[in-house]
């Protein structure tokens, strides 16, 4: 991918699907239907337990677990989204970026899958962590 494509975080796909906040709700649902219209969506498979973990429990009107099974089962099997994951390199650099950037691991997990994956930028409400990245562009589309 050569740094191409943007990979879309747990918050905003979490945003897109729960209304909890309505500008938030906006704009993160837009994000992902113009993914679904056009294709080039990009998520990690953490990302994915990460959405279900929180929209069945989590939020204060949680999705009924049949419905998000549904919502993440049609993004890792649709040609509109690609669902990256880790292996034993990336768990290594993970360990790396902790190191160096002093920032979460689970949040150097996600940063490791897409350096390795060639995905330059990254949407999230938790630009923080992903800024220290100097390889990633985390930008906040709220």
């Amino acid at each position: 991918m050569n740094g191409e494509g943007k990979l879309i975080d747990t918050n905003i796909l979490v945003h897109a699907y729960v209304l909890s906040d309505d500008r938030k709700h906006a704009i993160a649902k837009d994000i992902v239907q113009e993914l679904w219209d056009e294709g080039g969506g990009i998520t990690t498979l953490q990302n994915l337990c990460e959405f279900f973990f929180v929209v069945t429990k989590k939020v204060e009107r949680p999705i009924p677990v049949p419905k998000a099974k549904a919502i993440v089962n049609y993004l890792m099997n649709t040609s509109q989204w690609q669902v990256i994951d880790r292996d034993e390199l990336t768990f290594l650099r993970a360990i790396q970026l902790v190191e160096q950037y002093r920032i979460p691991f689970w949040d150097a997990l996600i940063s490791a899958c897409m350096l390795q994956h060639g995905i330059g930028t990254i949407l999230t409400e938790d630009v923080g962590d992903f800024k220290k990245v100097k390889e990633i562009q985390a930008v906040n589309p709220f």
